[in-house]
């Protein structure tokens, strides 16, 4: 072997042997790695081949106790069957033993390296490996070439492979921050969604949200619904301009203001101009602003009364006997004027009536250059068979998402209130 192993220096540290458990558990948990092969690792693969003239070049990504080839290119007939091989006696077996690349001239001629499957059944002899790397450091696979014939890897050879493992590296390390992105994402978007929706007795509510691409970015899109008291529920549902942290931040403002407002206050515009009254205090130099429905909805002996207060936002349906026709004045966006011109529509719930509440993913979604657009939601929630709030906000969801043809490019966020007709 021509590149010294930590496993044979004669001045390995102690202790060194005794870490290789540790680092074997580790790539054990680096994530399942036997997914199909993808252009970015075959590109580097074909490169690596090409510039050392080698018959095979290679990706092998490990977990537990399989080698998963991602990335394969050269001589197909040495290809590793269902590109998979065993890591137990495997050249890369050591490399997780001893955190060392492994290069060698001549398998044949190495006791190590006999048992390795592909040494025994693909007659590759000539090996060089550099590990692949997870960003907190861990050995998860491997990059290299190997050769049928005796080969003395050159300095030249081992910087090009060394690089190239460095780069796929990298393209791991995009993929883990993209994921970890996405993950933070989402746990803050739904950290800022109630948890589970309250109820009124005999009264469906029914809430959607379906965050925009591959949800890696928080968005503005929001609702809530609450207890505003023993009779009643507080409902929202809003819309902050824009994305990221600043985003984040507008939209828990709003969903703390909002529910402290509501504890003192269930007259929707002046819960809806504390909050307004916040945006501008609390984030002066904020160029945030939202969109935002309330509604109050209280059970009484006389039935079940809504108060509509909308900020801007999308108009508020109201579903009677297959008609649809919109409820509440338009005031304007929170957090730019200091008076917004706030006011309320009161309407009493009729057995079979429903309210849908909705954001503008839900009319600006788009294929090309046709959206989604009102006619298409108020005709839908007129011809619909839905029956209960939850049916009704599925179909929205899924008449989107059959327009669009795939991911939302915004925040999708549909929120039904239903008054089931009497038996």
């Amino acid at each position: 072997m021509n590149w010294p192993s930590a496993s044979r220096r004669p001045d390995s540290a102690p202790g060194e042997q005794a870490a290789a458990p540790d680092r074997l558990k580790a790539v054990d948990t680096a994530g399942p790695p036997d997914t199909e092969p993808e252009e970015p690792f075959d590109r580097l693969t074909r490169l690596a081949a090409t510039v050392l003239d080698a018959p095979v070049a290679f990706v092998t990504l490990i977990n537990g106790t399989r080698c998963y080839w991602k990335s394969y290119a050269g001589a197909v007939e040495k290809a590793p069957p269902g590109r998979q091989t065993p890591l137990e006696g495997s050249l890369f077996r050591e490399m997780i033993d001893t955190g060392q690349p492994v290069v060698m001239s001549d398998a044949t001629r190495d006791d190590h390296a006999q048992d390795d499957f592909l040494v025994r059944t693909a007659g590759l002899v000539a090996w060089a490996a550099f590990p692949v790397h997870h960003p907190d450091g861990r050995i998860v696979g491997a990059f290299g070439a190997a050769d049928s014939r005796p080969r003395s890897w050159t300095q030249r050879d081992r910087t090009v492979l060394q690089t190239l493992a460095q780069a796929v590296s990298g393209e791991i390390s995009l993929r883990y921050t993209a994921a970890t992105a996405t993950a933070l994402a989402r746990t803050l978007q739904e950290s800022l969604l109630p948890p589970e929706i309250p109820r009124l007795p005999g009264l469906e509510v029914s809430a959607r949200y379906r965050p925009a691409g591959e949800g890696s970015e928080v968005l503005g899109d929001f609702y809530d619904v609450f207890h505003a008291s023993r009779t009643s529920l507080g409902i929202v549902l809003g819309d902050v301009a824009g994305k990221g942290v600043e985003a984040a931040k507008i939209t828990a403002l709003a969903h703390y203001t909002i529910r402290a407002a509501a504890s003192h206050t269930r007259d929707p515009a002046a819960i809806l101009n504390q909050l307004n009254t916040a945006l501008l205090t609390q984030n002066p130099d904020s160029e945030r602003f939202l969109t935002v429905a309330y509604l109050d909805v209280h059970e009484s002996r006389r039935g079940r009364t809504v108060t509509v207060c909308s900020a801007g936002h999308t108009p508020v349906l109201l579903r009677r006997d297959h008609t649809v026709t919109t409820v509440g004045a338009h005031g304007l966006i929170l957090g730019v004027f200091p008076d917004p011109e706030l006011s309320t529509t009161q309407l009493r719930l009729r057995p079979g009536d429903t309210l849908l509440l909705y954001t503008d993913g839900v009319t600006e979604a788009r294929r090309g250059h046709d959206q989604f657009g009102d006619d298409r939601l108020r005709a839908l929630l007129a011809t619909t068979d839905a029956t209960t709030a939850d049916a009704l906000t599925a179909a929205v969801e899924a008449a989107v998402l059959a327009h669009t043809g795939g991911p939302p490019q915004d925040d999708i966020a549909i929120l039904a209130i239903h008054l089931p007709a009497r038996a």
